[in-house]
């Protein structure tokens, strides 16, 4: 037979031990390692600035846009379309690439747009068939308005077969009355 009174002690007993009351400080601890958690894996993710996925490997780029490489260092040049200005230099010896720049949007953008709510520009290595071998995003940016400039600052080793490079880009411009446009200019998938 059971002993009532040792039965609701013991379930009392239980309670007490399971229900423990929290502090606010444990609660705040809690709170603070979620959040770094998240800040961190959120700063890793977006410090990627290599070949990210193969999406464009294969794409033709027009010729008209390849600027071939020399080796040494080249003088500042200009890229430059409707919509985005890159003014770079770049250093080439054996197979290690620099490239420095500066990124502004050309007039067409400044005319017709306020503000930026995300843009990438990334540079694609060609080989001497003008299919791209691989990528890189040199710049992420995240609304701001046109009027802005971002430097542009990439090292990396070159893959053998490389010959030339172009600059593409993908991104969403505002206007005044908060319309959004998205612009891009990237190489073809499947010319």
């Amino acid at each position: 037979m059971v002993n009532l009174s040792s039965l609701q002690y013991f379930s009392q007993h239980y309670r007490q031990r399971m229900i423990k009351p929290v502090t606010g400080a444990e609660t705040m601890n809690k709170k603070l390692a979620v959040i770094l958690s998240l800040f961190f894996g959120l700063t890793l993710s977006g410090c990627q600035t290599t070949t990210t996925t193969t999406h464009y490997l294969g794409a033709k780029a027009d010729i008209k846009e390849a600027i071939t490489l020399s080796t040494g260092q080249m003088q500042q040049q200009r890229w430059q379309d409707p919509y985005v200005t890159i003014d770079y230099s770049y250093t080439r010896q054996g197979n290690q690439f620099n490239i420095d720049g500066l990124f502004s949007f050309s007039e067409s953008a400044k005319i017709n747009y306020q503000t930026m709510r995300r843009f990438k520009v990334k540079l694609f290595l060609l080989n001497k068939h003008m299919r791209v071998v691989e990528y890189r995003e040199i710049l992420r940016v995240l609304g701001y308005s046109v009027e802005d400039q971002d430097k542009i600052n990439a090292e990396f080793i070159l893959p053998e077969d490389v010959v030339a490079f172009t600059f593409g880009y993908e991104g969403v411009l505002r206007d005044d009355e908060g319309f959004s446009n998205t612009i891009w200019k990237l190489p073809k998938r499947n010319p």
